[in-house]
């Protein structure tokens, strides 16, 4: 449990809370060649304007946060540049400065995706960890890891699935699953017959990913899952449902 936690905690952090560095190279100076670039107190419009630095001087790249860039005056003076204006700014050699950016096509033309998610299966709380390759834009295989502790017991499941995406470049793009696996039940101590119990397991789903930028993807999942009987009864096979929400990284 605790290793679950600790990857889907970091992974929020880097899309919520860390800054993003900046993809270029922090030492250069940079030379403004608009006539100024404004710098802020913090990466936004609401904040205020407290510099201005004039065409010919430099600057130098410290952080990046989306699309605003924590820079440094020739004078020490440190504050935040929307792109718009960093894009004009000119490199050592006096090319102009080229972003390097992870955008929507990037996403549709992606080949590794990792994430982590959190949920609820059969009213027990779940983490789950998955990392996916793509053959094409449009189909991919997926290996997923869940780890779900519950009232009377816990459980431990491992799947193979294929996703299928039809329209990666829509903004809110659907996608279905189709998986097979493994589950294992392991019941509380305190029950009668506390024998752990391992089981097959076939699942159907339908998502929603949608991109948020640069690396990062919002991905929202249901589930269907039949774990099979072991003795092949089929009138006691389970069929249990399962949602998930959590955010994956590509490149």
């Amino acid at each position: 449990m605790n290793a679950f936690s600790s990857l889907f905690l970091l992974l929020i952090l880097a899309v919520t809370g860390m800054p993003l560095q900046a993809d270029e190279d922090i030492s250069p100076p940079l030379t403004i060649s608009d006539p100024y670039i404004e710098m802020r107190t913090g990466p936004g419009n609401r904040y205020p304007i407290f510099n201005v630095e004039d065409r010919g001087k430099t600057i130098r790249i410290l952080q990046r946060k989306t699309n605003w860039f924590q820079v440094q005056s020739e004078n020490g003076k440190q504050g935040w540049v929307h792109k718009q204006q960093m894009q004009n700014t000119l490199l050592p050699s006096g090319s102009q400065l080229q972003f390097s950016e992870q955008d929507r096509s990037a996403f549709e033309q992606r080949k590794w995706e990792i994430g982590a998610l959190t949920g609820e299966i059969k009213n027990a709380p779940l983490l789950s960890v998955y990392g996916g390759y793509a053959f094409t834009k449009n189909i991919s295989l997926e290996l997923e890891l869940e780890h779900s502790v519950g009232n009377v017991s816990s459980s431990d499941l491992a799947r193979l699935s294929l996703l299928m995406q039809p329209f990666p470049e829509w903004k809110y793009s659907p996608f279905f699953t189709l998986g097979a696996g493994a589950i294992q039940v392991k019941p509380n101590a305190t029950l009668i017959d506390p024998a752990d119990r391992n089981n097959a397991l076939s699942q159907v789903g339908f998502g929603l990913k949608t991109y948020l930028a640069r690396r990062f993807v919002l991905r929202l999942q249901l589930n269907q899952l039949v774990i099979f009987s072991a003795n092949n009864e089929e009138d006691q096979n389970e069929e249990l449902t399962e949602w998930k929400i959590g955010f994956a990284i590509f490149f």
